[in-house]
């Protein structure tokens, strides 16, 4: 089975490339007007030899249900021949073109896309210097990435039940998850070498769940340090407390939402950043960056 070619400069968009790939999509989220966010349910695929050209948005496919036998991949030069396990991951970044080819076994996948400009937004760079930061990878692992998947095909699966903030949120988390790993992590405050492993997955937790209560046990027991020590070591690391680092966290998301062009309300921001009400949300943005948030987006956009 043929595909596409990938001859010339031109980039095809998510509904270019589904209506161009010769295999049958059983569901996909183009009629719920998620902006920049896409995602797309393939189960029971055929044997396929499927030639892709670069899209305008990162790919990142979640295989269900692995294929029996040899998979063929090739991306950006680089040509992989391996055996696929169920629940492994496959990224492409943008502009890739790639090519599929497998046989018989009817291996199932979720693809989710996210736009280039849309990522490039949420992480804090440009367009081009997001994408050239980011590697593709075939055959990876990250349970973070795959919860972040299923919960985009719940969504896919129930209507969009839970409405378009939710997946903004959703797209946030998992755009800075992607560039944890598949490029560089988004700007953070300096660290000294006293940060480890065990930092690490607080840091993971605090990026990946920013928009909830986090309290100082549970990111001390990801580490097996005790309260006192895991302040200790996270002040010396990053120099201010774990509740000050979510803070910042949180207030560098805002600004990076109220630079967009498309207006969002300071009390839906409050809530999607995890602030108690907007009141309580403004104060920090002030103390933080001199500025309420009408100011500071008003300057951004002029």
């Amino acid at each position: 089975m043929t595909g596409l070619s990938s001859g010339g400069s031109h980039l095809l968009n998510p509904e270019q490339r589904m209506a161009m790939v010769p295999v049958t999509c059983a569901a996909h989220s183009g009629g719920f007007g998620w902006r920049g966010l896409r995602v797309e349910d393939y189960p029971d695929l055929p044997p396929s030899d499927i030639n892709c050209a670069g899209m305008n948005a990162h790919l990142l496919v979640y295989h269900t249900r692995a294929l029996d036998g040899e998979f063929h991949h090739e991306c950006a030069d680089r040509t992989t021949r391996t055996r696929l396990r169920t629940g492994e991951l496959s990224f492409i970044p943008a502009g890739a073109d790639n090519r599929w080819l497998f046989g018989e076994g009817r291996p199932c996948a979720i693809h989710l896309m996210i736009d280039e400009d849309l990522f490039a937004r949420n992480v804090g760079q440009d367009g081009a210097n997001a994408r050239s930061d980011l590697r593709d990878d075939f055959q990876f692992t990250s349970p973070e990435l795959q919860a972040l998947v299923r919960l985009f095909a719940l969504e896919l699966a129930n209507g969009e039940l839970n409405g378009p903030l939710y997946v903004e949120a959703l797209g946030t988390a998992l755009s800075h998850r992607i560039m944890r790993e598949f490029g560089a992590a988004l700007p953070l405050p300096a660290a000294t070498n006293h940060r480890g492993p065990a930092l690490e997955r607080a840091i993971d937790l605090i990026h990946q769940e920013y928009y909830r209560t986090i309290g100082l046990d549970e990111l001390a027991g990801l580490t097996g340090l005790s309260r006192a020590q895991f302040t200790r070591r996270f002040r010396a690391a990053f120099g201010k407390a774990p509740h000050a680092y979510l803070i910042d966290y949180r207030i560098a998301i805002a600004k990076q939402r109220l630079k967009l062009p498309r207006p969002v309300s300071f009390a839906d921001l409050a809530l999607e950043l995890g602030f108690a009400d907007q009141s309580h949300f403004h104060r920090h943005f002030r103390a933080l960056t001199g500025a309420s948030p009408a100011a500071f987006r008003r300057s951004a956009l002029t």
